[in-house]
């Protein structure tokens, strides 16, 4: 054999080393993916994400009506420290 065909051999034999490598890479990935999502593990977990993202939001709206309240409070201390400071006036 000549120096070509040496050379021939050896890249025909690395490409199928890497396509082998690859397919079985992929496959592995591919069947570790379907595992993940048939588990119940996965579903328990998706479960707990969702419920604590519903707590998240409640505890948002939440936060966000105490603040509107303390707003509307703040409002009526002003608007009654207004009526004492007119009334301080008309007393002097």
């Amino acid at each position: 054999m000549n120096a070509a065909a040496w050379g021939f051999t050896t890249f025909f034999i690395c490409a199928a080393a890497v396509l082998c490598a690859r397919y079985f890479f992929f496959t592995k990935m591919r069947s570790s993916r379907s595992a993940l999502t048939t588990s119940n593990e996965y579903r328990s977990l998706t479960d707990e994400y969702r419920r604590l993202s519903d707590m998240a939001i409640t505890a948002n709206e939440h936060v966000d009506l105490r603040l509107t309240d303390l707003s509307v409070r703040v409002e009526e201390l002003k608007d009654q420290l207004d009526q004492v400071q007119r009334i301080l006036k008309e007393v002097e």
